[in-house]
């Protein structure tokens, strides 16, 4: 086993040192056109898919170079367990991968933290770590495609990148990134074996195998569905997106329109004998639009930054202000000379007092952490709290300033700050106005409009469709978007106006993953759900879809599998444990199982 793990590392170890040192030139240079110890998350997330695309590649060359009849029994037939083989190809495989990635990366980190007044923390310590692992991952699918029946195999790619990569601590992390790491490797060592062609077995690894599988095959679904939903109505020219007006009652609609135009449509259907005066008045009033897309807060230790900034630049002082989740503090550092400007913390700077949450710095200036919003003073470079929500309320808006007033979208509210008249200080936290509590929760909600009237507020709340996603999971399930208008008087009581329903502009099966395999779609959206605790608006999978056309459509679909599986099972060379064991992974699974079931089971001469 080891001379075959020397013999590896001699074919490709010089290969991956030249690796390492373009690699390390490489990461000295992109980082002179950007800071890549701050990138924000889906720039971070394009290098992982490159870093990925290594591996894969690795794995296609390096197992594919023994995928030759002549060159496979030559590996598989010596006096070695098919096992022991694996594990040495593994173990040099990583070993590569690890010196020409781990290695420059380090050396990269490291660097800045020891020659420079960049802020590096344990996290960017351990990113490179997590490149590996993935990068592992990504050859793991590789070996496992170029060894099985279907090059297709290489869809168990999308299990890591589905239940292993979250934006949580580095700590959390390594849950369940090591457990698909474990996963991936026991499916590519069963599928290492002395007859490719031969099904897998037995019925664990068979379990294991097609899992990834048809998480592959439902994220391949979802997408093919979503597209010809989309090209479609391209097409026949009735996609809403693509029209030059949307489609009139809709919910794009009311999105496009400026507040004022949302809170008349608000209020057409209206019985209050205020409401015809009050839509003349509203085109005059300039109302404002609070929208509800904060979904998620940082958090410390987090793999990659959210793309809301946690820096910012002083350009009177020339201090460039990057909070460090190690000390949570905010470090100063020239960007010129790069010389030591110190810490701000509390107070602002020069003070030490942490933050006790990881904020974030909103385009007005302001520093907001998932309950309390701080202010600067430029002036004098002190920090002043204005807001803080009570306890088990959090922002789900930035603040928004207009009309004099400062409005906020909470989980639980709308609240409207006004400035303390009487305060004697230009940061003296501002006084409630007025507050409402939200009509259905944050579920769904997509925001609020707010107008000024004579002797009161007309406020507005739009909800949406439950298509708004979160990577690959979404906010709740398929629901018909809503608006109400209430009018608040000047002493805070608020009475309804006006409410009319809003019409969906894609039909409900445009989700198309509720729909196509409901347990994949639950398995998508646990992870998130166990793990990311800084959302705004908590995820709550169903296990079985509420909308009455995604259940008729998948119990429809899940049939048309298990009649497509009991044609193909009948073909096959497999025993009656076995054809149980696929007909019911298919009726529970739907679609995605009996493509697994093409994919793994060979079809005999009948």
């Amino acid at each position: 086993m080891f001379d075959l793990f020397r013999s590896e590392l001699r074919r490709f170890g010089r290969y991956a040192v030249l690796a390492a040192v373009v690699h390390l030139f490489a990461l000295l240079f992109v980082n002179r056109m950007t800071n890549l110890l701050q990138q924000p998350y889906f720039d971070a997330m394009l290098l992982l898919d490159f870093y990925m695309l290594v591996g894969l590649a690795f794995g296609l060359v390096q197992a594919g170079s023994y995928r030759k009849p002549s060159q496979w029994l030559w590996l598989i037939h010596r006096p070695l367990p098919p096992r022991r083989i694996f594990a040495a190809l593994a173990t040099s495989a990583t070993t590569v991968l690890a010196i020409a990635l781990l290695l420059p990366q380090l050396v990269f980190v490291a660097g800045f933290d020891l020659f420079t007044t960049h802020v590096v923390d344990l996290r960017h310590y351990m990113t490179p770590l997590y490149v590996l692992v993935f990068a592992t991952m990504a050859w793991l699918a590789g070996c496992h495609a170029i060894l099985s029946r279907h090059k297709v195999a290489i869809a168990v790619l999308a299990m890591p990148l589905m239940l292993g990569l979250h934006l949580v601590s580095v700590a959390w992390l390594l849950l369940p990134a090591g457990i698909c790491l474990a996963w991936m490797t026991y499916v590519a060592m069963h599928g290492f074996r002395a007859d490719r062609e031969a099904p897998v077995k037995p019925a664990p690894a068979l379990l294991a195998t097609a899992l990834p599988l048809q998480l592959g095959f439902f994220v391949l679904i979802v997408a093919i569905g979503k597209t010809l939903f989309v090209a479609g109505g391209m097409v026949l020219g009735v996609d809403p997106l693509n029209t030059s007006y949307p489609p009139e009652g809709g919910l794009i609609e009311i999105q496009r329109k400026e507040p004022a135009d949302a809170l008349i449509l608000g209020l057409a259907g209206s019985s209050d004998p205020r409401a015809a005066s009050w839509r003349e008045q509203l085109p005059l009033l300039e109302p404002v639009g609070i929208s509800a897309w904060l979904t998620r807060f940082p958090i410390r230790q987090q793999l990659s930054n959210l793309n809301v900034p946690t820096q910012w630049f002083d350009e009177r002082r020339n201090t460039f202000w990057t909070f460090s989740h190690d000390r949570m503090l905010f470090h100063g550092r020239d960007p010129k000379s790069g010389a030591d400007r110190g810490w701000w913390g509390l107070g602002g700077a020069g003070d030490t007092t942490r933050f006790t949450e990881v904020p974030f710095v909103s385009l007005d200036g302001d520093i907001v952490t998932r309950r309390e919003l701080y202010a600067i003073d430029e002036d004098t470079q002190r920090q002043h709290r204005l807001l803080e929500l009570p306890a088990g309320e959090w922002f789900v808006s930035l603040p928004t300033r207009a009309l004099d007033r400062v409005f906020v979208i909470t989980n639980r509210r709308v609240v409207a700050y006004r400035a303390d008249r009487t305060a004697t200080s230009a940061f003296a936290p501002p006084l409630v106005d007025f507050a409402l509590a939200l009509p259905a929760g944050t579920d769904h909600i997509e925001g609020a409009q707010v107008a000024r009237l004579m002797d009161g507020w007309l406020v507005s709340f739009v909800y949406g469709d439950g298509m708004r996603t979160l990577g690959f999971a979404q906010f709740g399930s398929a629901v018909e978007p809503w608006q109400r208008v209430v009018f608040v008087d000047e002493t805070g009581a608020a009475t309804t106006v006006g409410e009319r329903a809003i019409r969906r502009d894609y039909p409900a099966l445009y989700q198309v993953s509720w729909w196509v395999s409901p347990p994949l779609h639950v398995l998508s959206e646990l992870p998130d759900s166990a793990l990311e605790k800084a959302l705004s608006v908590p995820l709550r999978p169903e296990v079985w879809p509420r909308a009455r056309e995604f259940q008729v459509a998948a119990i429809l679909l899940a049939l048309a599998s298990l009649a497509l599986a009991a044609w193909w099972l009948r073909g096959a060379n497999v025993t009656p444990q076995r054809r149980r064991l696929w007909l019911a992974t298919c009726a529970l699974f739907s679609l995605p199982a009996f493509l697994s079931l093409v994919c793994l089971e060979p079809r005999g001469a009948r």
